[in-house]
């Protein structure tokens, strides 16, 4: 009989785990400068990933970056051999390569082993840039630009009335406003599909408390990172004026109060016949190499559970996307079911609104606090 494949489980690389212990005398910068590369069997997933991939872009100039090599801990400055955690130690070192496509950068974590040595645990790459293709994100020097003249070709330019786009976007978030930026330095012509009336509009029409669990330096905008006072933890209306304000910095060509009816593969060649309706009821069907699907990790579907005698219940049942601030329950008795970031975020809203609340969940809860790291 057939079985189900299981999901495989993916454990912390912990002391006792590694059967390891770390002298805390130790000498990081001398581990991370004496390494040597080696290759490592790991999963078979991962070796036949390798095996497939590497032929085919055949990476080299591999250098590791000094400046940047660090033990990576949360807590002080870097300077002394720490752990994130109770029972976990690592390294984190940085290195950058070329391929036959373009420029790459890594970074990679080892980790100590029992016998003294340490192997590493996991390594991430990113491409930097196309080879032959550099951004273009010097000054243009466009006269025109100098002495005003612009204004009636931008417009044009926005409303695509002489020339139709490579490549759509649909969604106007930060990813869609982040791979438009980084296509228009390719000088790739892109326009930004955004059913919403403005851009950021996903993050103000939410809650009152809603904040980012992300910190800063995980989430900068190519090109424009956020300032050095910006708050670790960013409010989701000040990101929703962020980026707004970064389109139109950029002069991101975006369609808002807009929606996508269709995608369809083209009758001729590779080109995609994208439908779209503005605000105002006009259509307009667009031929492009390319659409870009930014839409975010969620969907609109709401989930209510299905909860026996609800119907009974005389006061009032919301859902998480239809909640606005605590101000509204002032007085009342509330229970929040589930115990993910809306669910503690509207909690801690009640709480510091004095409303009496209750966090209800189906199993039990395993939490892990975090600590800023001083990226």
């Amino acid at each position: 009989m057939a079985t189900a494949t299981q999901t495989p489980v993916i454990f912390l690389p912990t002391l006792q785990r590694l059967g390891s212990t770390v002298d805390p005398t130790i000498d990081v910068q001398g581990i991370a400068n004496a390494w040597d590369y080696h290759t490592y069997e790991g999963r078979d997933r991962v070796k036949r990933f390798l095996t497939n991939q590497l032929p085919k872009f055949s990476p080299s100039t591999l250098k590791l970056r000094e400046d940047l090599v660090e033990l990576q801990t949360p807590f002080e400055d870097l300077v002394e051999l720490q752990t994130p955690f109770e029972d976990l130690v690592w390294t984190q070192d940085y290195f950058t390569f070329d391929t036959t496509v373009g420029h790459a950068s890594g970074i990679f974590r080892l980790v100590p082993l029992a016998n003294g040595s340490w192997k590493g645990h996991m390594v991430f790459t990113n491409l930097e840039d196309l080879r032959g293709f550099p951004e273009k994100i010097r000054p243009s020097g466009n006269p025109e630009e100098i002495h005003g003249k612009s204004a009636e070709a931008r417009k044009r330019e926005q409303e695509h009335l002489d020339e139709e786009p490579s490549v759509i976007v649909v969604g106007g978030g930060q990813s869609g406003l982040d791979a438009a930026a980084r296509l228009k330095a390719l000088d790739v012509n892109v326009l930004i599909i955004e059913r919403n009336e403005r851009i950021g509009d996903n993050w103000r029409n939410r809650y009152a408390a809603l904040c980012l669990r992300d910190p800063v330096w995980y989430d900068h905008t190519p090109y424009l990172p956020f300032p050095p006072n910006w708050p670790i933890y960013t409010p989701a209306l000040k990101l929703a004026d962020w980026l707004e304000s970064y389109a139109h910095v950029f002069e991101l060509k975006v369609w808002t109060s807009t929606r996508v009816v269709t995608v369809e593969p083209g009758t001729k060649g590779r080109k995609w016949s994208v439908k779209v309706v503005r605000g105002d009821g006009r259509e307009r069907v667009f031929k492009v190499n390319h659409v870009v699907f930014a839409l975010g990790i969620s969907s609109d579907t709401v989930r209510m559970l299905n909860v026996p005698c609800r119907e009974e219940f005389t006061g009032q049942v919301l859902h998480s996307s239809k909640h606005k601030g605590a101000t509204d329950h002032l007085g009342k008795k509330v229970v929040v079911v589930d115990a993910c970031t809306s669910a503690h975020d509207i909690r801690s809203d009640y709480a510091d609104h004095s409303v009496d609340v209750m966090m209800v969940q189906r199993s039990c809860y395993a939490g892990a606090y975090g600590y800023p790291n001083k990226g």
